[in-house]
């Protein structure tokens, strides 16, 4: 039975991924902005999950959030970010109050909760840090600029984690999500929808089971083909390019020489 603190609970892929570990027997802190909401949304558990406000943008929360999760449980096993805002606005028509805002929550908070519970982690020698990010910080789409740069900023920060945190036994990985509909009305919809965030809580749950479990794991179809298609496009760019990008290695072999130069390209 493992100790999962999961941020943004009240709702979404947090909700269900709380609910899902409530599901196989394991203990939950739930975490949310609004108290109220969480205390509401987990009504009847009973002991086994412990509601707890905590607002991104207080500094001081995350650690008074952590601190409460270990005076009740005594551990904490698996930290999952869930806890995001959303802008989806050309980039042009985007506002920096718009970007502030969103890389507090998405970037700064989750970095934020991260330090807050990694001591905790370090010295179980043990421990998952799962963020449920999305295939738009992967392969950027129109329309997405802020939300996607604060997803690839969510990536960066799980490779770099991934890789300073094996030492001590604490796995990272990042979900890359696609599209999902999270509120039941929507989900009675059934084959309407893109993917179902019942069997993305599940996938996620199951990576506890994983001795080795991946930096990167798509769910849904169509990050897996937003993924696919980002791979393909970067290698064919980077073949075409390999000649250009090697010259640079030293001064005697400038870009350009022996019509390197791919063709059509100025």
């Amino acid at each position: 039975m493992a100790v999962w603190f999961v941020t943004g609970a009240a709702r979404g892929i947090g909700h269900r991924v709380a609910r899902e570990a409530l599901r196989r027997g394991h203990r939950v802190v739930a975490t949310g902005r609004d108290l109220a909401a969480i205390t509401e949304a987990f009504a009847g558990a009973g002991g086994e999950v412990l509601p707890l406000e905590l607002d991104l943008l207080r500094p001081e929360a995350p650690a008074a959030a952590v601190e409460q999760a270990m005076r009740r449980f005594g551990r904490i096993d698996v930290l999952v970010h869930d806890a995001a805002r959303t802008v989806r606005e050309p980039l042009r028509e985007t506002t920096d109050a718009q970007a502030r805002a969103l890389f507090d929550v998405n970037v700064v908070g989750m970095l934020a909760v991260t330090r807050a519970v990694l001591p905790v982690l370090s010295a179980q020698q043990t421990g998952r840090i799962i963020a449920v990010g999305s295939a738009a910080g992967f392969s950027a789409p129109a329309g997405s600029g802020l939300y996607s740069a604060s997803m690839a900023a969510v990536e960066a920060l799980c490779e770099t984690l991934r890789a300073e945190l094996d030492e001590v036994g604490v796995r990272v990985t990042v979900v890359e999500l696609g599209r999902f509909a999270t509120l039941p009305a929507a989900l009675d919809r059934g084959p309407l929808l893109p993917g179902d965030p019942r069997k993305a809580a599940a996938a996620i749950l199951d990576l506890l089971t994983v001795d080795d479990p991946p930096l990167r794991l798509q769910l849904g179809a169509d990050a897996v083909a937003h993924v696919e298609a980002k791979l393909e496009h970067v290698a064919q760019e980077l073949d075409l390019w390999r000649p250009v990008s090697l010259s640079t290695a030293s001064d005697h072999d400038l870009p350009g020489q022996n019509g390197q130069w791919p063709r059509g390209s100025t």
